[in-house]
């Protein structure tokens, strides 16, 4: 059996003590004094049955002290087993209870729209916001609405001539841009664009801790990053439907001309098939898609992690379920406008 002598000052377990196996003993005779490490390594020793001699009486006491603190203790329970039950209700406890935050948060968004001119904003962000999600996507918007019309229209004049009714394929195109295809094609290309891009804003400021510090100081996160963001997407998405739809009928048009109609008669088969209620729907319609996106995007951003990963899961987060509240909105639409009438 070998034995140790350790230093008269214990700062660090020595390298030979961490390295000695079983059946060593270690003499602190001559130790009077130790630091944490140096404590809490005699306590080990001491624990083991690895310690002779005599201990200084401020290192016994020490010693003693962890004994006391050890014993003081709760003892460790056992792991209880989780039957599915109790796992089922978990969950639906955690659906319900971020189900409710969700609401709360869009409580707070519209209250905070609904009183925009009782207090302070910050017109200059949502400003920014909007040349963001707005102008700068005026060009794909154009591009997309214009291979839309193109592609319906040929694709509509396909079966339309095997009746003689290749006349109608502007009316058949107006009447799919201005009513449906327009503002979806827009809110969904909004979602995948400014609904991840909000998403990434504020899930990098949650990991950086740069809401939390908004919090500290007072400032509701919600009026000083959502509102301005929201806003701007509410407003730039019946613009860029806009675009999405004049781009779409611009490419009928040209399909018209190939097929040998001339472009008088493709704006009196809009007028006749183009009615005021369509326009109006759309605009309501996209109105609506462009708030769910933008206060989608924002909410899975103040909901992310602060892993590695989460600013990543909460942009696929945004952009999935803004797309899934955009086909929701569009069935409750086509509902409505059914019973009205439009």
């Amino acid at each position: 059996m070998a034995t140790f002598s350790l230093p008269e000052e214990l700062t660090r377990p020595t390298v030979e003590a961490l390295s000695a196996g079983k059946g060593v003993t270690y003499d602190c005779a001559a130790v009077r004094r130790a630091d944490g490490a140096g404590t809490a390594f005699l306590w080990l020793l001491r624990r083991e049955g690895a310690l002779v001699g005599k201990l200084a009486p401020a290192l016994a006491k020490a010693l003693d002290a962890f004994d006391a603190a050890q014993a003081a203790l709760p003892a460790p329970t056992p792991a209880r087993r989780v039957n599915a039950v109790e796992r089922l209700g978990r969950a639906e406890c955690d659906i319900l209870a971020r189900w409710g935050a969700a609401i709360t948060f869009l409580g707070e968004t519209l209250c905070g729209l609904a009183r925009l001119s009782a207090g302070r904003f910050r017109w200059g962000d949502c400003a920014l916001a909007f040349v963001r999600c707005g102008v700068q996507a005026v060009p794909v918007m154009l591009l997309i609405g214009f291979l839309l019309g193109l592609i319906l229209a040929f694709q509509s004049a396909i079966p339309l001539k095997l009746f003689g009714g290749e006349g109608f394929v502007g009316g058949l195109v107006g009447i799919a841009l201005v009513r449906e295809l327009g503002v979806l094609v827009a809110a969904i290309l909004m979602a995948g664009r400014t609904g991840s891009a909000f998403a990434a804003e504020l899930g990098a400021m949650k990991v950086n801790e740069e809401i939390d510090a908004l919090e500290t100081m007072g400032l509701r996160p919600v009026r000083f990053l959502v509102l301005p963001r929201v806003l701007a997407g509410t407003l730039a998405l019946p613009l860029l439907s806009l675009f999405v739809t004049a781009a779409g009928l611009v490419g009928g048009w040209v399909v018209m001309g190939v097929l040998g109609f001339s472009g008088h008669y493709y704006v009196d088969q809009l007028q006749v098939f183009v009615q005021l209620a369509d326009v109006v729907g759309s605009f309501c319609k996209a109105f609506a898609f462009g708030f769910a996106v933008s206060a989608v995007g924002c909410w899975c951003g103040l909901c992310a992690g602060r892993d590695a990963g989460a600013v990543g899961t909460a942009t696929t987060a945004a952009v999935v379920t803004g797309i899934v509240t955009i086909a929701v909105l569009e069935g409750l639409f086509s509902v409505v406008f059914y019973a009205m009438g439009w």
